[in-house]
């Protein structure tokens, strides 16, 4: 009965490795020309700059780009949508960036997720600003 198993074994082993192959190539070809595993995973954490006002950033993400692009978008949007005032917000490009901006605002304090994204790269910051 051993000896039936082994070839069972084998071609079980080779049917899983061409599964597994398969599987690679076709998540592969649903990924946008150009975009690799690794630049999809090239995602990560940066220092976050001084805060010009009352308040902070409290997170600074990159992808595609540089910790220092994303730390002067986070400086520009801020004086972009501080602007017509501290409770203000942006509606133009930033650094050639469209930004998006979701927050949550109490009387004394604003926290925001400003999303920006050009081509390929993106930068995520948040903050929490004092008013």
């Amino acid at each position: 009965m051993t000896e039936h198993r082994t070839p069972s074994r084998r071609r079980a082993a080779r049917l899983g490795a061409v599964v597994a192959a398969a599987a690679t190539a076709l998540a592969l070809s649903a990924m946008p020309a150009g975009a690799s595993p690794i630049a999809r995973a090239a995602e990560h954490g940066c220092s976050v700059p001084h805060y010009p006002g009352l308040g902070y950033f409290t997170s600074l993400k990159v992808s595609g780009t540089s910790c220092s692009t994303g730390s002067k978008l986070a400086l520009a949007y801020y004086r972009c949508r501080t602007h017509s005032g501290p409770k203000g917000s942006c509606h133009s490009t930033v650094l050639g960036f469209t930004c998006h901006e979701k927050r949550v605002s109490i009387e004394t304090e604003i926290d925001g997720r400003v999303t920006c994204t050009r081509a390929s790269a993106k930068v995520v910051h948040t903050f929490q600003q004092n008013t």
